[in-house]
């Protein structure tokens, strides 16, 4: 869903005009809010809550909840951004793009084909709180998803895993290049398509020639992970897909490790197969059993102002990943979270 479309601005330059796309049925209509559109960077902390939606399902937990809370460090942390105090004001500037551009669309969600109309998140808090010198500081961060996108993870569980290298991608076009290659790779060998098509699906606004000057660039840089790019008239390509004009510009994406019939299978039939998680997890012999309802409610007593399911979350897969022995599980939560929330604390 938000591989396939164009739903951000490409650039992290304010976009204060309307957006319109209109292509195969599928209408998107964005208008932005006081900070401009949300721009495909911004996208990261969508992806990001995703994950942790997603890894709650994985454990066959029941999310009915539309409200994340998390540490503003662990985000920063995962997609490789500032955890300074120019860090703090760039990521008060993303919920502030997400919270107020404005998406009109008829692209399904959870079953429902209807036009809606939202932000990409409904509402945002900050949870803050005084350290012992009376400094301020940024405790952690309460997001509450859009209904259409909640249903989008958790009815039709539209999750697919990306690169850590993604994060490294500082064009927005090489961005959703590989968004696009992710999507459509999974279910073919290569990927080809013509020029004006990609630069509609990238919902760029750039003349021909400069977007694929653009693309140029991109293919001779070489960053995006997993994939191979090759720019040519459609004469110069030898397949069934190409255009019928010989002259037209086309881009061929193809993996960098081509997958197996099997694989291609599968992610044809993705009702077959288990969602991929964003973020992978350790040994699975090493990770705790589930703590006590009783240790939870202690935690809730003692930081009230954190996700006390996403803390044990992050504990249990701390202790899978360095192959911890746990001996004293409610001893050993209360001294990771004490860890976890003074080292994720950002000063305001």
């Amino acid at each position: 869903m938000l591989m396939e479309h164009p739903w951000f601005s490409l650039t992290k330059q304010p976009r204060r005009t309307p957006f319109h796309y209109s292509r195969g049925g599928v209408d998107i209509r964005i208008e932005p809010g006081a900070k401009g559109m949300a721009n495909i960077y911004d996208k990261d902390l969508l992806m990001y809550l995703g994950s942790i939606i997603n890894e709650k399902l994985e454990r066959g937990e029941k999310v009915s909840d539309r409200k994340i809370t998390f540490a503003a460090h662990d985000f920063l942390r995962s997609t490789k951004r500032q955890t300074s105090k120019r860090g703090y004001s760039l990521f008060l500037d993303m919920l502030e793009r997400l919270d107020g551009t404005r998406v009109r669309t008829n692209v399904e969600s959870g079953n429902d084909k209807i036009r809606s109309g939202f932000g990409w998140i409904e509402s945002y808090r900050i949870i803050e709180r005084k350290t012992k010198n009376g400094r301020s500081i940024m405790a952690g961060v309460e997001v509450t998803l859009n209904e259409w996108m909640f249903k989008a993870i958790v009815i039709d569980r539209r999750v697919l895993t990306i690169s850590p290298r993604y994060f490294d991608l500082s064009k927005g076009l090489e961005r959703r290049i590989y968004e696009l290659a992710r999507k459509h790779c999974g279910q073919q060998r290569s990927w080809l398509i013509s020029i004006p098509s990609l630069k509609e699906k990238c919902g760029s606004d750039r003349e021909e020639r400069k977007f694929r000057a653009d693309l140029g660039k991109i293919i001779e840089d070489a960053n995006i992970p997993d994939y191979t790019l090759r720019m040519g008239k459609s004469a110069d390509f030898d397949s069934a897909f190409k255009s019928r004009n010989p002259k037209e510009w086309m881009l061929e994406v193809r993996p960098i490790r081509p997958q197996s019939d099997e694989a291609i299978e599968a992610a044809a039939n993705p009702a077959e197969e288990s969602p991929e998680k964003l973020f992978e997890r350790g040994d699975a012999q090493f990770r705790p059993k589930p703590l006590s309802i009783h240790v939870i409610n202690n935690a809730r007593e003692r930081f009230p102002d954190w996700d006390i399911d996403h803390l044990e979350r992050e504990w249990a897969g701390s202790s899978q990943r360095n192959q911890l022995v746990i001996k004293d599980p409610e001893k050993a939560f209360m001294a990771f979270c004490e860890r976890y929330i003074a080292n994720r604390s950002i000063e305001m």
